[in-house]
């Protein structure tokens, strides 16, 4: 039998933190024994680690991994949309890295075209058990309506027969549905771009169509007429949900619809307009943007919203890793309590999407992670992942794979 001890000073299991250590956590075999308070009196067992603080292993919820956000070269990134497979899935291979190094170990891919999220998550599949790396949850292609926004990463539709069609093909092979709603935000207007693309009776039908097929549903949509339809239709999960209101967050807590705000590739434009070429204009329309965003944030969290934590990490600005620690700290700066903050990165997405738990109790496999220190003390203690343990795999993390962002979060 396999013994592993983790002699901690502090732990975040889930939903609370116990900080009255040290304490014990023994692991059997890759699964959690027991946790107690530690007796230096009674030698432990097994392979014994100290270290300042657990929690579990964290969920990137919305991220492209085929994308390296940290790529600020507008033409390479354009050019890059027709580069060979390998050299995307080298970039994929890479995401997974820096996600680990984060302390990641369950993505939700966001939608590829070219399927390259598919192939990583079946190269994951059979490295399981061999090398430590994040889980991960594929649509593969996401849906939109033909001709609209999101050719990097949808399938088009045309009409009901074309949507039945696409979505059962999709759902061969997908672990969730990704739903192209609405287009992007033109910031120097302050508002949505093109209209929603699909009416509330075709997002119904692609709903009712993702359920029968077993699949969840997360749905690209931003605006008020966007989000009206997405919460009348039942979608599962929102993603960006910029210019919600406060009727609209209410509709939401009584559905229990989640909410994955991806405030990091709003904020890098703010914070460097001189990227875009956004003027003063432009500048203080996304600050009126955000600071909406982080008003109806925390009229979510209080109203029982499950905010989720996705960065959409592989966008303009939004490196892997760095990006979902970034929505952390973004999280708490809209008043979210730091339990809450942390369960939006661990326990809830696992919750929703029906994954296995990764709460630091007796009876889980083993999903956690170590830092330097504790975030309950300094937040900063976040970007200090030490180690990764999940099942039987251990992997010490080396600081330079982290990837920082390149804004103030």
């Amino acid at each position: 039998m396999d013994t592993l001890t983790l002699i901690t000073d502090s732990y975040f299991d889930g939903t609370r933190c116990h900080d009255k250590g040290p304490y014990r956590i023994e692991a059997h075999d890759g699964v959690i024994a027991r946790i107690e308070p530690d007796q230096p009196s009674i030698p432990p067992s097994g392979r014994v680690v100290r270290v300042p603080f657990v929690m579990p292993g964290m969920v990137e919820a919305h991220c492209h991994l085929f994308l390296d956000g940290a790529e600020l070269d507008l033409e390479k990134r354009k050019q890059y949309l027709g580069a060979p497979r390998e050299q995307m899935l080298d970039v994929g291979r890479k995401s997974l890295d820096e996600n680990l190094a984060a302390g990641v170990t369950l993505i939700r891919d966001a939608g590829d075209i070219h399927g390259i999220n598919h192939d990583i998550r079946s190269e994951v599949e059979r490295r399981r058990g061999d090398k430590l790396t994040p889980d991960v949850r594929s649509p593969g292609r996401a849906i939109r309506k033909a001709g609209r926004y999101g050719s990097f990463m949808a399938e088009e539709a045309t009409d009901v027969q074309s949507i039945d069609r696409t979505i059962r093909r999709l759902a061969e092979s997908a672990d969730d549905l990704k739903i192209l709603l609405t287009g992007i935000i033109d910031f120097e207007k302050g508002q949505m771009k093109g209209g929603v693309q699909f009416d509330l009776d075709e997002t119904r039908l692609i709903v009712s169509i993702a359920r029968e097929q077993g699949l969840k549903t997360y749905a690209h949509c931003s605006g008020p007429d966007g989000l009206r339809i997405a919460i009348d239709a039942g979608i599962d999960s929102i993603e960006h949900g910029f210019f919600m209101t406060r009727d609209l967050v209410r509709e939401m807590a009584d559905k229990g619809i989640a909410w994955v705000p991806t405030f990091s590739p709003v904020w890098f434009q703010y914070e460097h307009p001189e990227c875009c070429g956004w003027n003063d204009a432009s500048v203080e329309r996304l600050s009126q943007i955000l600071n909406t965003h982080f008003e109806q944030i925390a009229r979510a969290s209080d109203a029982g919203v499950p905010v989720v934590a996705g960065s959409d990490a592989g966008s303009y600005g939004v490196p892997h890793g760095g990006g979902l620690i970034a929505e952390l700290f973004f999280q708490r700066r809209a008043g979210m309590s730091l339990e809450k903050v942390l369960a939006s990165a661990t326990s809830t997405p696992r919750r929703l999407w029906g994954c296995p738990s990764a709460d630091i109790i007796a009876g889980n496999e083993v999903n956690l992670l170590t830092l330097d220190g504790s975030p309950f003390v300094s937040m900063e203690n976040l970007r200090s992942v030490r180690g990764v343990f999940q099942r039987m795999l251990h992997q010490v993390i080396d600081p330079s794979l982290r990837k920082e962002t390149p804004y103030a979060a």
